[in-house]
């Protein structure tokens, strides 16, 4: 029994997290075109790079999993 519930909030986590990436998606890409009329090019590193905090939240979950 315990274990169908922990299979079944790993799932439920699983799924949340998708949504939350899909949703992310769907806000970048709306902003996509705005931003591109509103700012002049920018360099290509800023491009390249990955969004700030990216990294602190990926710490973050990593330290989260191991507690």
């Amino acid at each position: 029994m315990l274990y169908q519930e922990f299979e079944l909030s790993r799932e439920r986590a699983v799924n949340m997290r998708t949504e939350v990436g899909r949703n992310r998606l769907e806000v970048r890409l709306h902003k996509a075109p705005q931003q591109a009329k509103d700012s002049p090019k920018g360099s290509l590193s800023e491009e390249i790079s990955p969004p700030r905090g990216l990294f602190a939240r990926s710490a973050a979950f990593a330290t989260a999993l191991f507690r």
